[in-house]
This record gives structure tokens, C-alpha cells and sequence, in this order.
């Protein structure tokens, strides 16, 4: 009987993701090749051209597709039912997210390859936009949604812009993981919130 086509490319697909994260994860990702990747899946270099314009592309859709069900969480901590608590505590609901950053960024056993793509999105207009759209905004959405409900409770101030009070919070936590060199922790984490948290009432 003959090849599933179809079943054929699933199998090329599953083996250029697999090793595109295996060589990410030994050697960073300035490492990967194209032709490593072809190599390591035992694939021709035009298959990944075919499906995945650039490395880039086919790292980052590798590195997604490892974190939705790996050792480290894709996502955020999300509140149960609603973004706010019952019990409308904003304070704690920024307080987890900025605990969360740190699990995944600093504690978390990608954090170092999440910050290389970072750095690789500065110059990659392409990357830059796939990870703004497929990362940061699936964990801003809620957080944003917070701030609005917040608003809606009389919570936080009408005239604050929920995606400024994002950058409030979550910028500080990105200057000293990538550029200061200032320690991150859950003591600065939850000092940045407090002073947010000061600025929106």
C-alpha cells in the first residue's frame, strides 16, 4: 500500500518542530540552522521553506508548540471565572501575573531561550510581530480585561488607558530582566505592582 501524503507531511512536520526545539534548546538560537533542522528531521531543506519563510518562523512555531504542553506554563495564571476576583482584588490579580512572569521567565527552564528570542525579534520584523500577536497579547488580554472591570467597579480611575497600565506594570519586570541586570524577584515584583496599583486609584 502507499504512502498517506497526507499522513507523510504530518510525520515532516512533527520531526522539523522536534528538532528545531532540541537544537534551540542544546545551542541557543543563534546555533540553529536551516540546514541543521532539515538535517535533524531528515527532511530537505525546501520543506521547511515550503511551510515556514524563514528560521525565525519555524523556531518560534517550535517554541510554542513545546510550552502549550511542557515543563514550564504557556499561559499565565488566570483566575477561575472571571479576570477579577469575586471579591474585587485587583492587587492580587496583578500580583499573580507578576509572579507568573517570574516563574516563567526567571525560574523557568526556557526563561533563557524566551529572552533569545527577544533579542532576535529586535532585528526580525517578522518575529517581532509573530510574538506580539501569538505571545504578549494572549497574556495581556485578560489582564487588560481586569483592568477594565476594575474601571467598570469604580476601582481604577476612568481616564487610565488599560494597555499603559500594562506597560506600568510589566515594563519594569522586562528593563531588569534584559537590560539592567538588577535582580528580579518577587519582592521588586510585588513593589512595582504596589506603586501601579498607587497610580491607578
Amino acid at each position: 500500500m502507499p504512502a498517506d501524503p497526507a499522513r507523510r507531511s504530518q510525520e515532516s512536520w512533527r520531526a522539523i518542530l522536534d528538532a528545531a526545539y532540541a537544537l534551540f534548546v542544546e545551542g541557543g538560537y543563534q546555533s540553529v540552522t536551516v540546514g541543521g533542522i532539515a538535517a535533524r528531521a531528515g527532511v530537505g531543506r525546501q520543506t521547511l521553506y515550503r511551510w515556514w519563510p524563514s528560521k525565525a518562523a519555524v523556531v518560534f512555531e517550535a517554541f510554542l508548540d513545546k510550552v502549550s504542553i511542557g515543563p514550564f506554563p504557556a499561559d499565565g495564571p488566570r483566575p477561575a471565572d472571571s479576570p477579577l476576583p469575586a471579591d474585587g482584588d485587583l492587587a492580587t490579580l496583578l500580583r499573580a501575573y507578576a509572579h507568573g512572569f517570574l516563574t516563567l521567565y526567571v525560574d523557568g527552564a526556557g526563561g533563557s531561550r524566551l529572552r533569545e528570542l527577544i533579542g532576535a525579534a529586535q532585528t526580525d520584523p517578522d518575529l517581532a510581530r509573530a510574538m506580539a500577536e501569538q505571545w504578549f497579547e494572549p497574556r495581556r488580554a485578560p489582564v487588560r480585561e481586569a483592568l477594565r472591570e476594575a474601571q467598570r467597579a469604580g476601582l481604577v480611575r476612568a481616564d487610565v488607558d488599560p494597555d499603559t497600565a500594562l506597560d506600568l506594570v510589566f515594563a519594569p519586570l522586562h528593563y531588569r530582566l534584559l537590560v539592567s541586570g538588577q535582580p528580579l524577584d518577587a519582592a521588586y515584583a510585588d513593589a512595582v505592582v504596589d506603586l501601579c496599583l498607587h497610580a491607578l486609584r
